[in-house]
């Protein structure tokens, strides 16, 4: 098995996307069960029934469903709902077809008393209440955290309550890897200043910006953060390869079910097998990338998961800024040059600092807010440069407004976030809940 050959080179550059949402008692704001007429499962089995899809099952429970026109909703390991989108040419087509499943889903959801609640961190549930889902492998990833220590104090948390709006882009070629992982990976923790959206835990406000950022920072400093390799100048496939085979697996699949996987980096099992007579396959290498968690993975795609979930209206500046700087040469060597010289080190204080600071962070010696407010006018440029050779619709840039507007005002999503519910919503669940669900199609 060359490992190498997952990282092929795409024919054409699409877009995915992930939204995750905390799926939440409409009235309490609390994550639903799985069980019961107001659960997960019923939701679950209503969509499949009501969306024409097709159930997905894990272990034998429900845990999916694949809806007609290759998207799919899953239970997330806590309790929460990710709408996975197929991959599109067009960002216009591609968030067009998102909100009137979210929307039609959110109906469904609503029929039950729960609403979908996007946004950087379930705001009510305590860890110790997270309704975990009936996934074999979620039992082996506590326990694998949980002797890791204080290094993964907060995993759970992550695993349980943290949510996100993720975007998946392609690559055409090596060199087209290399300007792409290195454009991601630099803008990632500064751009994440834009979409603070994390402030409230268990219903009071924490004091900082993105208490989801924060959180991720302790998990597994091996699997998750800033890809030291990416910031190279050379970087190639051989260094994602090299990077991923160096660590263990968490959970590997066998006859259907999960078990622990060998405490031996993956190469090693590549070389030597998994001990048991049987040696590791493409399956088990996909299923391996898995489970690394940087803020920009690299696979057959590249995936940004750095940013917090934005509230619904402005859930699509996500994919649109990232398009917009990844799918312009112009617009990506530009934000290459802006942020060159940046290192590791500097991008990793810079993931610690946005997390309390947003906007009134530093990056090495330079201003997140400059800087993040750069790379969205280079975006935008990006967009309409798609707009203009026939991409995208005209009204595709404007997806970037509501980013424009954190940089005019200088308020970000969460600090508008906490005046709200100490302000109008006077601190009731059901008016946050009102106010930031999905709405009903």
């Amino acid at each position: 098995m060359e490992l190498e050959d997952l990282f092929t080179a795409a024919a054409e550059e699409r877009i995915g996307i992930e939204v995750e949402c905390g799926l939440v008692d409409e009235r309490t704001g609390q994550s639903a069960p799985y069980d019961g007429p107001c659960g997960s499962r019923a939701l679950l089995e209503r969509a499949s029934r009501e969306l024409g899809g097709r159930p997905v099952t894990e272990g034998g429970s429900l845990v999916g469903v694949a809806l007609p026109h290759g998207a799919q909703l899953s239970l997330e390991l806590g309790g929460a709902v990710e709408y996975s989108s197929a991959p599109y040419q067009s960002l216009s087509a591609l968030v067009a077809t998102a909100r009137r499943d979210l929307r039609l889903i959110a109906g469904v959801a609503a029929r039950g008393g729960l609403a979908l609640l996007p946004g950087g961190l379930v705001p009510f549930t305590p860890r110790e209440r997270i309704p975990w889902a009936p996934k074999p492998r979620i039992d082996i990833m506590r326990r694998y955290f949980r002797g890791l220590g204080p290094a993964a104090a907060y995993a759970e948390n992550v695993m349980g309550l943290t949510l996100s709006t993720q975007t998946t882009v392609d690559y055409l070629s090596p060199q087209d890897f290399r300007e792409k992982l290195a454009l991601l990976v630099k803008a990632a923790p500064i751009a994440a200043a834009l979409f603070v959206n994390s402030p409230i835990e268990e219903g009071r406000p924490t004091g900082v910006l993105s208490r989801r950022m924060q959180m991720w920072a302790y998990v597994d400093p091996d699997r998750c953060g800033v890809l030291e390799f990416a910031v190279r100048p050379d970087v190639s496939a051989a260094d994602a390869v090299e990077w991923g085979s160096a660590l263990p697996m968490i959970y590997r699949e066998v006859d259907g079910g999960y078990v622990p996987g060998p405490e031996r980096p993956f190469r090693e099992l590549v070389e030597h097998g998994f001990g048991d007579g049987t040696m590791p396959g493409p399956d088990d290498w996909r299923a391996h990338l898995s489970q690394v968690w940087p803020w920009v993975r690299a696979r057959h795609t590249l995936e940004m998961r750095a940013f917090d979930g934005l509230p619904w209206e402005a859930f699509a500046a996500a994919p649109a800024f990232c398009v917009g700087l990844a799918y312009h040469p112009p617009a990506r060597r530009a934000a290459l040059a802006l942020l060159d010289g940046l290192t590791a080190a500097d991008l990793t204080q810079a993931s610690d600092d946005v997390a309390v600071k947003g906007l009134d962070a530093m990056v090495g010696d330079r201003s997140v807010g400059a800087t993040a407010e750069a790379l969205l006018g280079l975006a935008r440029q990006g967009l309409r440069a798609r707009v203009r050779a026939g991409w995208e619709r005209p009204a595709a840039e404007y997806l970037l407004d509501p980013l424009d507007d954190v940089v005019r005002s200088g308020v970000t999503f969460a600090e508008r976030a906490v005046s709200d519910w100490t302000g109008p919503m006077r601190e009731r669940p059901a008016a946050l809940v009102a106010a930031g669900r999905v709405p009903v199609e």
